[in-house]
């Protein structure tokens, strides 16, 4: 699958890409930037799965979101003072594309496909973040955090079965809870039709019950 560069560059401005930019490679659980760290530029996922966390005011640690193959990282570090507020972790084997700020505004600033791709980007990061302050039951909650694993990493081929189910401890970062009351929640979404545990691993039954669940305003 073309990555963005790829899809709404020409083929000018891909190799121009190419030569600047460098390929990093990242072990499971190994940070690709931490909180503080200075912004140097943009990563594209090329293959792995990883999480992006924050401190809470209470400096407990916050997952956010949840990229794979061809998302786009590190753009929260643009801006301001140029240092992340977040970190990146790998949750795999990973392989990311580094490119350099200067490269990624000459790029952006001549290519009006790729510029509008990635405003639109920001806008839909945006109205996600705004999302999380909608107070809603616990439950509900852990569902949005399964359907954004779903949408992020998909099933295994040919299965209802989570291609990379999170861990229990990592599904209550994201939906800001404990351990204790995450496990009661997928019991009773389990009740309801949505999904089908599986020791560690979580099948999605009913991506259709799992939405209503995980937006029960919308």
């Amino acid at each position: 699958m073309n990555n963005i560069i790829q899809k709404y560059c020409s083929q000018e401005w891909q190799d121009f890409v190419n030569f600047h930019s460098e390929i990093l490679e990242f072990k499971v659980n190994q940070s690709i930037f931490e909180i503080g760290d200075d912004t140097n530029g943009l990563y594209l996922i090329d293959t792995g799965k990883v999480k992006i966390t924050t401190l809470t005011p209470m400096k407990t640690t916050r997952i956010i979101r949840l990229a794979a193959n061809n998302d786009v990282i590190g753009h929260r570090g643009f801006g301001g003072t140029w240092k992340y507020t977040i970190s990146a972790i790998a949750l795999e084997d990973t392989k990311v594309i580094f490119i350099p700020t200067k490269i990624f505004n000459q790029v952006v600033k001549t290519n009006p496909d790729f510029g509008f791709y990635m405003m639109m980007f920001f806008a839909e990061e945006l109205r996600d973040s705004e999302s999380l302050a909608h107070q809603c039951p616990v439950k509900n909650l852990v569902a949005q955090v399964l359907f954004k694993n779903l949408n992020a990493f998909g099933l295994e081929e040919g299965s209802t079965k989570l291609s990379y189910t999170l861990s229990r401890k990592d599904i209550a970062s994201m939906a800001g809870t404990t351990y204790e009351t995450v496990v009661r929640s997928l019991s009773e979404l389990q009740k309801d039709g949505a999904i089908q545990i599986e020791g560690k691993t979580i099948h999605i039954s009913s991506e259709e019950i799992l939405k209503e669940q995980a937006f029960p305003f919308a």
